[in-house]
Parts: C-alpha cells; sequence; structure tokens
C-alpha cells in the first residue's frame, strides 16, 4: 500500500473555527460536539489516498451498508467521550442527532456490526503511521531539527482482562565465585559469556526500533506499583510509555504489557525518536537507572540526566545544579500521561489483546494531536504579536 506524508496543512484542520462547521448541523452543537468533529476531520486530513479510498468503501451485509470511515469516527467517539464499552457509544449516537450527521450515518450500526467493520478499520488505519505523519509535520512547522529535552516516562491503564501467567523463575545454578584459576575450564566458559553478552549488547544498541519493541512483553499482565503511602498497589493491564518535548508533545511511544520494566522501553522510545527528529538530552527518573541507556546516549553523542535514588539506606549524590534545572523540565512527560487518561480513555479497558492496545495507541495519537494544536495556537498568537 502506497502511503504519502502529509504536509502541515494536515494540521491546519486542527485550527479551525467551531463557526465553519454550524451551518451544517440541524440543532446548535455542543463545545465537545465540536471538538469531536475537529478531531475526526484531523485524523481524516492525515490519511493517504489509499487509505481514505479503502475506508469509503461500504460494506453491506442486509439492509443497512456503512462506511468504514463512518466506523472509524464511532471509534473514535468512544474515546473522546471516555466510553467504556461500544454498546454505551451506540446509545448515545441514538440519541444524539448531531452526531449521527457528523458520521454521514441515518441509522446507527448494532454494536456486533461496529464489532467486525472496526477489524477492517484497524488493518487500513495504523495509528503509529498516522502518530509519525503528525510528528513530522509538527516538526517542520516549527522548522527544528531537534527538540531540547526528551522526556520519557510510562503510565499503567488498567485493563478487565485476565493477565498472562509469568513462568515459574528460573533455578539459580551455584557458581564458584572468585577469580577463576588461569587456564581452567570455568575461565574459559566466562570468557565465552562475556563475549556473547558483549555481542548481544551491540546488536541492541544498532537494532531497529521495531526489533527491540517486538522483544518485550505486548500481553497484559500485572505490575506492582509504590504509592505515596510507601505501599504496593497490583494492576492488571498495559503500559503507555511517552517520550515528550518541551511542550509535552509525544514525539515517540509504545504500548506494552504492564510487566515491562521502564527502563526497557527507554532506548526503543530514543530510537524512534530520531527516525523523525532528534534531541539532546533526555530526561528520565529514577525507574531508568541502566548501563544500557547510558551506553545508547553515550554512543549517539547525547546525554542521560537520570535522578539519583538511595541504595542500601544511602543517600545518593545530588544531581549539579545545571542538571537540576534541566531535570526539571521533565514534568512535560507527567502532564501528558495525565491528559492521556483523563481526556481520551475510560477507568478501565474492556477490549483485550491487540485491540486493546490499538484503542490505546489511537487514544495517544488523540492526545499528540491536542498537545500539537496548543503549540500551533501558541506560535501563531506569537507571531501576529511580532507582526502587530
Amino acid at each position: 500500500m502506497a502511503h504519502t506524508t502529509p504536509n502541515t496543512l494536515a494540521l491546519q484542520s486542527l485550527l479551525f473555527s467551531s463557526d465553519a462547521f454550524r451551518s451544517c448541523l440541524f440543532r446548535q452543537p455542543s463545545a465537545r460536539e465540536l471538538e469531536f468533529l475537529q478531531f475526526f476531520s484531523a485524523v481524516q486530513s492525515l490519511l493517504s489516498q489509499d487509505e481514505r479510498r479503502m475506508l469509503g468503501r461500504y460494506h453491506r451485509r442486509g439492509r443497512n451498508g456503512y462506511a468504514l470511515s463512518s466506523i472509524l469516527g464511532i471509534m473514535l467517539l468512544k474515546l473522546l467521550y471516555q466510553i467504556r464499552t461500544m454498546k454505551a457509544t451506540l446509545f448515545l449516537l441514538h440519541e444524539n442527532g448531531n452526531l449521527k450527521d457528523m458520521l454521514a450515518i441515518t441509522q446507527v450500526p448494532s454494536e456486533a456490526t461496529v464489532s467486525r467493520l472496526s477489524k477492517e478499520v484497524e488493518k487500513i488505519v495504523n495509528p503509529s503511521n498516522l502518530h509519525e505523519r503528525v510528528v513530522q509535520a509538527y516538526a517542520r512547522s516549527l522548522d527544528r531539527l531537534a527538540v531540547g529535552h526528551l522526556s520519557i516516562d510510562s503510565t499503567t491503564i488498567e485493563a478487565r482482562e485476565k493477565p498472562i501467567k509469568t513462568g515459574a523463575p528460573k533455578a539459580r545454578t551455584s557458581k564458584k565465585r572468585g577469580r577463576k584459576a588461569k587456564g581452567s575450564l570455568e575461565e574459559q566458559q566466562h570468557r565465552e559469556r562475556q563475549a556473547q553478552q558483549e555481542q548481544e549488547r551491540i546488536a541492541y544498541l544498532q537494532e531497529s526500533f521495531e526489533t527491540s519493541l517486538g522483544k518485550l512483553e505486548m500481553r497484559c499482565s500485572m505490575t506492582a506499583k509504590q504509592n505515596s503511602k510507601g505501599k504496593k498497589q497490583w494492576f492488571i493491564g498495559y503500559k503507555a510509555h511517552l517520550a515528550t518535548d518541551d511542550y509535552g508533545v509525544p514525539m515517540s511511544f509504545a504500548v506494552t504489557g504492564a510487566s515491562v520494566h521502564d527502563s526497557q522501553v527507554a532506548v526503543p522510545l530514543m530510537k524512534k525518536t530520531r527516525e523523525t527528529s532528534d534531541f539532546w538530552y533526555a530526561l528520565l527518573d529514577k525507574g531508568y537507572i541502566s548501563p544500557v541507556i547510558n551506553d545508547y546516549v553515550d554512543m549517539i553523542g547525547r546525554k542521560a540526566i537520570i535522578d539519583r535514588r538511595a541504595y542500601k539506606g544511602v543517600v545518593a549524590d545530588p544531581l549539579d545544579p545545571a542538571s537540576q534545572r534541566r531535570y526539571a523540565a521533565r514534568t512535560t512527560v507527567e502532564r501528558t500521561n495525565s491528559e492521556l487518561k483523563d481526556g481520551f480513555l475510560p477507568d478501565t479497558i474492556y477490549k483485550r489483546g491487540a485491540r486493546a492496545r490499538y484503542e490505546i495507541s489511537l487514544a495517544i495519537l488523540l492526545t499528540t494531536m491536542k498537545k500539537v494544536r496548543n503549540v500551533l495556537i501558541l506560535y501563531e498568537a506569537q507571531r501576529i504579536h511580532r507582526a502587530s
């Protein structure tokens, strides 16, 4: 399938005035309805010609036919209104004529029809590809080659799904401690293990984002997080990993199982960011302490600023004043995580497996478009101020 990369005009639909849509609707639309239409139009503008043609096809089974573009709109509507189930989303459509007009449907499809056709939409529309096009257009609109600070963090997303069972821990093999005898079999095996680990480390640093991400656990799993009172809380679901710029715009993202450690996704996110842009500093909290991260930033000539933590009751040395000032910019990714969960995701994901990860990726795409819109409005206001 041939894909075309949109120019910066693809983002202009995010800046349309709501008055441009009022004459097309039967009754006075609410602010939320206009926001949905704005996002729906912006997502459609990001699609390539082949994707638009495939989404424009009508699928007939029975009396009524529905275009896949309308099904995509229903999927976006569910996220924007933060509705848990598709059944409740269709109830909303039955009661709202404006939303039906926006989706170009006269009759609301059944839940089974939406479930069947949404699988076809997922084969055509890839949220990761659309996100990459948004980031490319965003970078060109600001006319910059790199971001100053790349802030990386993750957030857990609960799902109503049975988690995978982790296998029993491997039994530790007793190893003779201390220096191996010179010329012994143990020394030879130790050197072979070291050489193999070094080869694996070099291969990992040089492999692509897709290869690195494909090695991680994507299925629904369990994880424990420490709350503000110092107690462990267990979560079942997934993790959304974001790498944002100084404005909180996600430059790259990944969705994994909740059991995946944050440090395992930092290097893939930095690899993905460098495909569309670049960065100078990577800001990470103490959960990302890993020699592999330091090896990667050293290899590409960048710097990682990682928060220090106490070890066995010994307080770590604080960051130097310059690094502390830079590390303060990391709050952008925390705010973006909050906007993702508070603005586009229900409190619990009811879909399962790949469809749950697709819904989370689609919510991250909408969050990115919202953040890009805010930055474009800010830059437009500054341009008008300078011109006046």
